[in-house]
């Protein structure tokens, strides 16, 4: 009596082809995440979500905070250029400055400049000190910065207004992103890779 062969199922092409890109997409996320920049671009999108989510939570309920960062920026622009000029005026959140009037809104706070500023810090892989020592410092100067930065667009639309949509639209947003990156490159040569003091032993 003939013994029955089995004949065993054979792997199709396409099956086949399917699990050598599976393997090979494996492969490369295992490499990619040996890396270390794509490893920071991957937590940095992470906490720029959860921050623009949190964010967007809390001023759906305490809108009046920033609101209140409108009126105080205002009023910090109008105290600057009531140093050049006593024909200011400030009502709110509006600036008028030799007949020149600017409304101070949300994105002139400098809060989206500064959510991405701690997004990019804490993706840093440093400690959690370094980190509320870059944030300590960073914030603060983002905010001056931006002060700086509505203080010479006012400026120049009263004196230059031929040229204020440029400054306002494309000039000020190149700058703003060199600035946030310079803050956090400082932050990281001058905090984060200090070497800690190292006590002498004792003689």
């Amino acid at each position: 009596m003939a013994r029955k062969q089995r004949v065993g199922r054979r792997k199709g092409p396409d099956r086949k082809s399917a699990e050598d890109k599976s393997l090979s997409l494996i492969a490369w996320v295992k490499r990619a995440w040996a890396n270390a920049a794509y490893r920071f671009v991957f937590f940095f999108l992470v906490y720029l979500g959860m921050t623009a989510v949190a964010y967007s939570i809390l001023t759906g309920r305490f809108f009046g905070v920033v609101e209140a960062m409108m009126t105080v920026t205002a009023q910090i622009e109008g105290f600057i250029l009531g140093l050049l000029s006593s024909n200011v005026s400030v009502s709110g959140q509006s600036v008028t400055f030799l007949g020149f009037p600017v409304r101070i809104i949300e994105e002139c706070t400098g809060i989206y400049e500064i959510l991405i500023f701690i997004a990019a810090v804490m993706a840093f892989p440093t400690t959690l000190k370094k980190k509320g020592v870059g944030l300590a410092l960073g914030v603060p100067l983002m905010y001056l910065f931006n002060i700086v930065r509505i203080l010479v667009l006012i400026i120049v639309g009263r004196y230059h207004y031929s040229i204020f949509d440029f400054m306002h639209l494309y000039f000020w947003q190149v700058t703003l992103i060199l600035m946030i990156t310079s803050v956090w490159v400082l932050w990281i040569l001058k905090v984060v890779n200090r070497e800690e003091a190292v006590p002498a032993p004792d003689a």
